[in-house]
């Protein structure tokens, strides 16, 4: 006789999903050289260091424990805003480990203060209770993300040689200030020690307390372990947010899904070229944009979760206005200031947004709003002459720049800036964006059947169950990314991240226009039935372009045409578009009561053939290439670099000063000049250097404007310093080698042989040999 299944077990079903995908992440991350034991204590700090107290203070705050999936998500942004705000001090004091504290005097209060410990028993409203369906896609999506992750960045960036000397350029960087932020406070760029970090570095701090928290590697950190559970909070912030905007459970659910999964329709059979493939229209056009927004971008990926969480804060205190919620959001801002300061223009437009309408509509300020606008701007002024030093790091008003990068015109040179007279191209490209947003978010269209009713908030919320102030708020966050991305430009095509700042608070408004669009009191199974119909129809119409699509790539080139290339880029959206429209005058014409949702849900799944080819793609490519340790572009890292730096670093001290003869990527003679950014003996040291690269420093910034160069390949300003530098290695002798140890109070010299024309023996004659590995030799000044 079957058993009914009570709340109980239906609750312990909805923890099977991720339960099951914290087994397979601890399989997959063994599988690329983390031990389950480096894992489990990272997961421990995480959830007694982090998450735990971020849950209980965002309990407390909030006056009860509600849905346990949204308590832990929200606790893990209010934790490691915690975290952060702990460590900096801490760390500037001298006492690193002192951040601890913070968690640990959380934890006593809520055990020590009677009306405190409640906050440790869950919810028992049955309303919060986790449907498995909800677990289910919401797990099965951050599944989806980590393979993504496996097979687009962990094959290709290994832990150990030959895997690990050839990652992206960003790496070695953030691996670098990650070391420096585990020793010093406040931040400089170490390949440069003069220079200071304007740059958002909070996700450092946070890597750099949890490596002095676990003992584990900072390079074990960046490229495996620390992004997850910013990813897998995103995930779930995602589906709570969706959630509470609505009312709906599968809001949630879908939220999540179109921000990681629907992309741009990309009917083609060659390959996008470059990093921004097609950015401009979404963050995750194809591996390469997905990578770089996952996992070679930490800044962006904290800097999200942190948001996420802010946002969610932002409704609770727009929909119950206490002391504590605006506390609160206050200390979020803060988080996000110096996690990435990007969120905060748009933040402060969205929150401008609602006033506005406030103001418009019923002739009252929304006190809330305007005081998270204030709250907002002063981090904004705090973020930009403070920690950024007032320096522009290369972004300028350059309206439209984004269509030359974005990258199916960039593949074709369509659009490509070295043609004359681009700018009815770049309108054609705009267009053609603007209808690939129009695929990914047509629920925005239902945001117009709120616009009667905004006056009369309390009937809204009773008739439709949603409150307009947070649905505006999200899309004036989207809305104003949209703009950023239309109106800045950057040489490195860094506008692209307000776009990816943004996706998600569309995809947050688009799904609170389908509920609107979706009739009240259709039989849920028949129209789920309906939906999944639709999701394949659209697959299969984009997936019967792409077969016949040209297997060429049509550049201006091979074709001889400007006018061939624009038919070969624009002719397979023509059709898809065509058929798609066709199949939705098909549903339009048969009176479908969920014709409008119909319609929607086809768009998606021929969007999210997209995200099918590129995992598909992938897989191919590790199976036939290799599912680890891959080498897919030229070494660059020099051999033995990690090896002889960790020596180094375990027999100097932090304060130790290093000079060395490597300073570019590359070839230093060639065509286009030196590629500044030599990061990895900085990175895999954690110490400072005298000149070891330049790049990403505002001064190498600044250079480039004056050289009219692009700013990788800004030569070094300071030319005697330089030459100082270089005598020591090339010309080695007593005066030479003297100059480093007196006048500029180096300790350590840590030599690439590949550069030397003689062996590095030439220098101890004038200082100490210490360490060899591979390439690299370590000389220590003085005793």
């Amino acid at each position: 006789m079957a058993v009914a299944a009570t709340p109980a077990r239906r609750a312990a079903a909805a923890w099977v999903p991720p339960a099951t995908v914290a087994v397979l992440v601890a399989a997959g991350l063994k599988f690329y050289g983390v031990p389950l034991p480096t894992t489990a204590m990272f997961a421990g700090y995480v959830l007694l260091g982090v998450v735990l107290p971020g849950t209980l203070i965002w309990r407390a705050i909030r006056g009860r424990s509600g849905w346990l999936v949204e308590d832990l998500a929200a606790g893990l942004a209010v934790g490691y805003a915690g975290e952060v705000l702990a460590y900096v001090p801490a760390r500037a004091a001298g006492a690193p480990l002192l951040f601890l504290a913070w968690p640990a005097a959380v934890l006593a209060a809520f055990v020590a203060v009677p009306r405190l410990r409640r906050h440790w028993r869950g919810s028992a409203d049955p309303a919060d209770r986790t449907p498995l369906w909800w677990s289910l896609i919401l797990s099965g999506t951050a599944a989806v993300v980590f393979y993504w992750s496996c097979v687009r960045f962990f094959r290709t960036h290994d832990l150990r040689e030959p895997g690990m000397l050839s990652p992206d350029a960003d790496s070695p960087f953030h691996l670098a200030l990650i070391g420096d932020a585990k020793h010093h406070m406040p931040l400089m760029s170490p390949w440069l020690s003069d220079q200071p970090v304007l740059y958002h570095w909070f996700v450092y701090a946070e890597m750099a307390a949890t490596s002095w928290a676990t003992g584990i590697e900072p390079h074990v950190l960046l490229v495996r372990l620390s992004p997850l559970p910013m990813l897998f909070g995103l995930v779930a912030l995602l589906g709570v947010l969706g959630r509470r905007l609505t009312g709906v459970w599968w809001a949630g659910a879908a939220a999540a899904v179109i921000t990681f999964f629907v992309l741009t329709p990309m009917p083609y059979h060659w390959p996008l070229e470059g990093w921004f493939s097609a950015f401009g229209t979404n963050a995750y056009e194809d591996g390469s944009s997905l990578r770089a927004q996952l996992w070679t971008s930490p800044t962006q990926t904290f800097g999200a979760l942190l948001f996420a969480g802010l946002a969610l804060a932002l409704v609770e205190a727009m929909a119950r206005h206490t002391r504590g919620r605006w506390v609160l959001v206050t200390v979020l801002t803060a988080a996000v200031t110096g996690a990435k300061a990007t969120f905060l223009p748009m933040l402060l437009a969205g929150l401008l947004l609602v006033v506005a309408v406030r103001l418009v509509t019923r002739r009252k300020v929304h006190p809330g709003a305007l005081y998270a606008a204030g709250v907002t701007f002063l981090g904004l002024l705090f973020a930009q002459f403070v920690l950024f030093g007032g320096a522009s790091q290369g972004m300028a008003i350059d309206p439209l720049h984004f269509a030359q990068i974005s990258g199916a015109p960039y593949t074709v040179k369509f659009a490509a800036p070295e043609y004359p007279h681009p700018l009815w191209r770049l309108l054609v490209v705009t267009v053609l964006t603007v209808c690939c947003w129009a695929c990914i978010w047509p629920g925005l269209l239902g945001l117009g059947r709120l616009a009667p009713t905004i006056r009369h908030a309390r009937r809204m919320r009773r008739d439709l169950g949603i409150a307009a102030d947070p649905v505006i708020l999200m899309f004036g966050i989207g809305l104003s990314g949209v703009g950023a991305l239309m109106v800045f430009g950057h040489e490195a095509g860094a506008e692209g991240w307000f776009m990816v700042s943004a996706r998600p608070y569309l995809s947050l408004a688009s799904v609170v226009g389908l509920v609107l669009l979706t009739p009240r009191g259709l039989p849920t199974g028949r129209l789920l039935r309906q939906v999944y119909c639709a999701i394949g129809a659209g697959l299969v119409i984009l997936l019967a372009v792409h077969k016949i699509g040209s297997m060429h790539t049509p550049k201006v080139q091979n074709t001889g045409s400007m006018w061939v290339s624009l038919w070969g880029l624009v002719w397979p959206y023509l059709l898809s578009y065509g058929l798609l429209g066709a199949a939705g005058w098909w549903m339009y014409r048969r009176r479908l009561p969920a014709w409008r949702t119909l319609v929607a849900a086809m768009l998606a799944g021929a969007c999210l053939g997209t995200a099918v080819q590129h995992v598909n793609e992938m897989t191919r490519a590790s199976r036939l290439g290799g599912w680890r340790g891959v080498v897919q572009i030229r070494t660059f890292v020099t051999p033995g670099t990690q090896e002889a730096g960790r020596w180094l670093r375990d027999h100097s001290a932090p304060d130790d000063l290093v000079a060395t003869n490597a300073h570019c990527i590359g070839d230093p003679d060639s065509l286009q000049g030196c590629d500044n950014r030599h990061f990895w003996f900085s990175a895999y040291t954690e110490r400072r250097f005298l000149v070891e690269g330049w790049g990403f420093t505002d001064r190498a910034h600044r250079q480039a404007a004056e050289d009219h160069v692009n700013a990788i390949f800004a030569p070094y300003w300071d030319r005697q310093k330089l030459a100082d530098n270089d005598a020591a290695f090339y010309h080695p002798s007593a005066a030479t080698v003297g100059r480093l140890r007196d006048e500029y109070h180096v300790k350590w010299l840590m030599v690439d042989e590949g550069y030397l024309l003689l062996p590095s023996s030439w220098i101890q004659d004038y200082a100490t040999f210490r360490y060899r590995a591979g390439r690299i030799a370590v000389y220590q000044l003085g005793e």
